[in-house]
């Protein structure tokens, strides 16, 4: 775990150029799960750190603190949350800016409707807003250049998953802590 911390911590001032606005960056299809992921790493490792009395990680030259660790994760949580280039909470319902036309049968076919697994393509392909919020879901996020395509089609980008909502509940928990652990880095 200490190299792929130190890498990530290494790597970015690339990553920021190759990502304009800071997301950890891996594969287009579901970005966010390497960023989220790597972000509650970072705070368990930053938690371990300073339990362990761990004062500093060296990785390719460079001394990274437990502090220095932790600034990754808040980084991508602070993207994730909407400070992006787009100005895009990727969690769904949070801020006024998030995902209308999420990849989601719950969200996207109305409650009163009467249907069966075969004619949900009427309203995947619809043009109208998701009738349904997913409140709470993590999309799959944006392309490389920042930008994302918010249409129900765009599975890509819009689909919600379970590991990217429960690896952000663990990373948002971990940040915003009352342990001894979160009390030492201020």
């Amino acid at each position: 775990m200490q190299d792929e911390i130190g890498k990530q911590l290494t790597n970015r001032d690339q990553i920021d150029q190759l990502f304009a606005g800071g997301l950890i960056w891996v594969n287009e299809w579901d970005s966010l799960q390497y960023a989220i992921g790597s972000a509650f790493l970072a705070v368990v490792f930053s938690d371990y750190m300073f339990a362990s009395k761990t004062p500093y990680l060296y990785c390719n030259g460079k001394l990274y603190e437990p502090m220095d660790v932790r600034e990754l994760a808040v980084s991508q949580a602070d993207y994730v949350l909407g400070n992006n280039p787009m100005n895009m909470s990727y969690l769904v319902g949070y801020g006024l800016n998030y995902p209308q036309y999420v990849h989601h049968r719950g969200a996207s076919i109305p409650i009163d409707a009467n249907t069966s697994c075969h004619d949900g393509f009427k309203w995947l392909n619809s043009t109208k807003p998701n009738p349904n919020l997913a409140i709470g879901a993590v999309v799959g996020g944006p392309f490389l250049n920042d930008t994302y395509i918010d249409s129900r089609n765009n599975s890509m980008q819009a689909e919600p998953t379970t590991y990217n909502s429960a690896f952000f509940v663990g990373l948002l928990s971990g940040l915003v802590t009352s342990s001894s652990v979160v009390i030492s880095f201020t």
